[in-house]
């Protein structure tokens, strides 16, 4: 039963990496055709087609007709057509088709002069083709059978007309044998004209739409072909193709090699890069052709253009962000490994990628030791175990990053518990601001009215005095001539009071008149309470100027005109001794300046009697 739970959980975690393996055998593969026959060295077509690379396969060449030639197969040492050796060839189209695989007989090139030739020899031609390589004359009892098809009874699915430009009567050509095709049996016609601008001989050819597949040959002609420094030009010149083709799929006509041709070779990785994303954006868009087999054997050029989109990583996946990398390490891993490809086309860079693409990878190698090619990964359950000598092998595995979530956790929630209190501290400190500012202004504006602008002055004047010296005493502040003069406004008339032995009496802050200029209530909070007349009144709150309230009123809250004798009385002492009430004299004696008269006079009388 133990084994059983560990076994469906070990399927459990390598399922992601399944998944991911289906993807990639699934994935749609680049379109690829491929020309054969030119080199014995290319391996039979057989083992072409069992690659498994490639859609369609044209067979070079058959060339040379008019003017009462014979046509000629040459197929550059593969076979000897002269004593029916290439009938062999018949097998190994019939394997190629059974694969899925179309195979085409590609006609003309050669030292052939087409330009002569006539309607009827283009008929003549057609009908070669149809009973010599198509579906006509296949009776295997005929005696004349094996010398009239040189490639044995296989039918070709197609003719790839590859004639060069200015070739009189193509349009009839390509009537003549599309006339064969039937429901049953499709006859394919395919042409590979230059990437120049067709001539009219072509246009009116493919203008018919008979054709199925154009492959466009772009190498060999410098003013069409793409190169870095040519990009635009490329791009115009495909764009007239694919704008100009009628009902056929355009495929774009490459070298396999650097070699193969004199010009007009792209880099597997600049094909995918940055041609293929251009071309693909054509609706008729088909695939890509190569020449040859031969050199696409040597440079595996189309394994690199189908494989190359695995090899790239467009961003960097999610899951590995959190990761360090790989890291080389020498010995084997406890499961065995997916063998994500055998080729020797691809590299460590590449399986790197594979790997990296796949949240389900933990581990990579190379499947060929020797070259450091080929790419198998291991998938999550296993796990690395150190080895020398036979038995162990470079690998290299995921290199995790120690996930610290916690961190995050904590910082969160102290986020979440800080706000609020900040918020509410700030809030605080708002609302003291904002009292302390109406405070201010309410006490400025109660001295506007009690004193004018002048007291208004004057009192904040005085409090920058104390706030610049660090002045806080509560000793009354001697004032100067001018301060006096500001608030009086001048000596005015108006603002005086009486006049007595020492001359004119001005109004203070603490002394208020009625109506008929006596004073009255002279603690301007309790004058609030009062109408012009009133004497008496009983109140239920305390009202007033700490220091300046009678007895009576501040134990009871009765106020009447002899709170006037008790707080006049209060600013008189003050005036003659220059002190405030509200303040504090001998530290041993807290005595306010009232306790602090009745202590003096109790000591003066003690003193005298």
């Amino acid at each position: 039963m133990a084994k059983k739970i560990q076994s469906l959980s070990c399927l459990f975690l390598l399922l992601p990496l399944l998944l991911f393996l289906l993807q990639i055998l699934t994935s749609e593969a680049e379109d690829v055709v491929v020309c054969w026959g030119q080199n014995r060295n290319e391996g039979t077509l057989a083992e072409t087609c069992a690659t498994g690379k490639y859609s369609i396969v044209t067979i070079s060449l058959l060339y040379g007709f008019g003017n009462n030639r014979t046509p000629q197969l040459n197929l550059a040492g593969h076979c000897d057509p002269s004593t029916s050796s290439c009938s062999v060839i018949g097998s190994d189209i019939k394997y190629c088709q059974k694969q899925g695989i179309k195979v085409l007989l590609s006609v003309g090139g050669g030292d052939g002069d087409y330009r002569k030739a006539s309607s009827s020899d283009v008929k003549n031609f057609s009908d070669y083709l149809w009973n010599h390589f198509l579906g006509g004359n296949t009776s295997s009892s005929s005696s004349s059978s094996s010398s009239q098809r040189p490639l044995g009874d296989a039918i070709l699915d197609g003719i790839d007309i590859y004639l060069p430009e200015s070739t009189p009567h193509l349009k009839d050509l390509a009537g003549y044998l599309k006339s064969h095709s039937t429901e049953t049996q499709k006859v394919y016609l395919t042409a590979a004209p230059l990437c120049l601008s067709p001539d009219s001989a072509v246009k009116d050819a493919l203008d018919t739409g008979l054709f199925d597949y154009i492959w466009v040959q772009f190498f060999n002609y410098p003013s069409c072909e793409y190169s870095q420094a040519n990009a635009n030009n490329f791009v115009n010149s495909w764009n007239r193709w694919s704008e100009s083709v009628k009902g056929a799929k355009i495929y774009l006509g490459l070298p396999a090699s650097q070699t193969a041709t004199v010009s007009g070779y792209v880099p597997a990785d600049l094909l995918v890069s940055k041609v293929l994303p251009v071309v693909k954006k054509s609706h008729n868009y088909g695939g890509v052709l190569l020449w040859s087999r031969y050199y696409d054997k040597l440079s595996g050029y189309s394994t690199s253009i189908q494989i190359s989109p695995l090899c790239i990583i467009q961003s960097t996946p999610k899951c590995r962000r959190h990761d360090s990398g790989f890291v080389e390490r020498f010995g084997y891993m406890s499961m065995d490994s997916f063998e994500v490809y055998k080729s020797g086309n691809i590299d460590e860079q590449c399986c790197e990628k594979i790997c990296r693409n796949n949240c389900s990878c933990e581990a990579y190698a190379a499947v060929n030791q020797g070259n450091n090619t080929g790419c198998q990964i291991w998938g999550k359950g296993t796990r690395f175990i150190g080895a020398s000598g036979a038995k162990g092998k470079p690998i290299y595995v995921v290199e995790h990053k120690e996930n610290k979530w916690w961190i995050g956790l904590v910082i969160g929630i102290a986020a979440t518990i800080a706000t609020p209190l900040i918020c509410y501290l700030c809030f605080v400190l708002w609302r003291k601001y904002r009292a302390e500012v109406d405070r201010k202004m309410k006490q400025k504006r109660i001295l506007h009215e009690i004193g004018g602008n002048a007291m208004l002055s004057m009192a904040y004047s005085k409090a920058k005095r104390s706030k610049k010296h660090g002045n806080t005493s509560n000793e009354f502040e001697i004032f100067n001539f001018e301060s006096i003069a500001a608030a009086t406004d001048n000596f005015s008339a108006a603002n005086k009071l009486g006049e007595g032995g020492f001359g004119p009496v001005y109004k203070a802050s603490n002394i208020l008149v009625d109506e008929q200029m006596n004073p009255k209530i002279s603690d301007f909070g309790l004058a609030r309470i009062f109408g012009m007349r009133e004497s008496e009144e009983k109140t239920n709150r305390v009202v007033g100027t700490y220091g300046y309230m009678s007895p009576e009123y501040a134990i009871n809250g009765v106020v009447s005109i002899k709170a006037d004798v008790f707080s006049f009385g209060v600013l008189l002492l003050e005036i003659l001794s220059g002190k405030k009430n509200n303040s504090h004299y001998y530290l041993d004696r807290s005595l306010n300046l009232i306790g602090y008269v009745s202590f003096l006079n109790h000591y003066f009388m003690e003193f005298i009697f």
